[in-house]
């Protein structure tokens, strides 16, 4: 027998196939939120950093490489640019040059060679009675008129005295004066002379008009040379005055042991 396919079998219940109802979402009420926040922000008020769920806005790479430029929130703002530490010379107070002044002393007391002058030559000091030096190794020693010899000698690479006596004259080797620290020149009974290269000189009375003997402090500042005059007692030995200015001997030691 020959079955019709065409209709609904109503005799096998549990073979037909039901259909669930789709449910269909209710319209939900349109809100005035989004104007009432539109508003709000307009009127100034700070807008929420809570989640957004909207659009991300795209940044350009002009904006992004400017936000990326900026310090992080409460990092120390970036100092303002150093200016470059002044050189000595702009450290110095004014002082006249050496040769403007022809005498030294109370009024005038302190002259500043140039660079050129504190380079060039020997710087010669005549009418001393002893040179006390000390070199960038406070290395320190001395010299009498007499041929005395107190502390240490500094030699320089050429192997000539950085300081010293030479033919009754004070001397200081002005090639290497990077080499020195300062030096000091104690007067006799003559006036002491000083001079450069080029002819720039002056003079320092053996003593005041009360009667203290004149020195000639020495001393390099930078690439310069400053001279200064200062007084002692007449009567003071020369260990004395070196002591005063703070002139330690440095204790030679033995050439002919470091040779063996």
């Amino acid at each position: 027998m020959a079955l019709n396919r065409s209709s609904a079998r109503t005799d096998i219940g549990y073979l037909s196939r039901r259909r669930k109802p789709v449910r269909q979402p209710e319209p939900s009420p349109p809100s005035s939120e989004p104007a009432a926040r539109t508003h709000d922000v307009g009127a100034g008020r700070p807008a929420s950093t809570g989640l957004t769920l909207g659009p991300v806005p795209t940044q350009s790479v002009a904006t992004r490489a400017a936000a990326g430029t900026r310090p992080a929130a409460g990092a120390a703002a970036p100092q303002a640019a150093q200016r470059p530490a002044p050189g000595v010379s702009d450290r110095l107070f004014p002082a006249p040059d050496f040769g403007s002044v022809r005498e030294l002393g109370s009024a005038n007391p302190v002259v500043r060679l140039n660079a050129r002058q504190s380079a060039i030559g020997s710087l010669l000091v005549a009418g001393l009675r002893s040179v006390a030096w000390e070199d960038q190794k406070l290395t320190t020693g001395a010299q009498h008129a007499d041929g005395l010899h107190a502390g240490t000698s500094v030699s320089t690479p050429g192997n000539r005295p950085l300081a010293g006596l030479q033919d009754g004259s004070g001397i200081v080797a002005l090639r290497h004066i990077r080499l020195l620290r300062r030096a000091l020149f104690v007067a006799g009974e003559t006036p002491l002379t000083v001079a450069v290269f080029d002819g720039a000189a002056a003079a320092v009375a053996a003593r005041n008009d009360a009667g203290l003997r004149s020195v000639l402090y020495v001393v390099r500042i930078g690439a310069v040379l400053e001279l200064r005059t200062e007084f002692v007692p007449a009567d003071a030995p020369d260990a004395a005055i070196w002591a005063w200015f703070g002139f330690t001997m440095t204790i030679p030691l033995d050439q002919r042991v470091l040779l063996r």
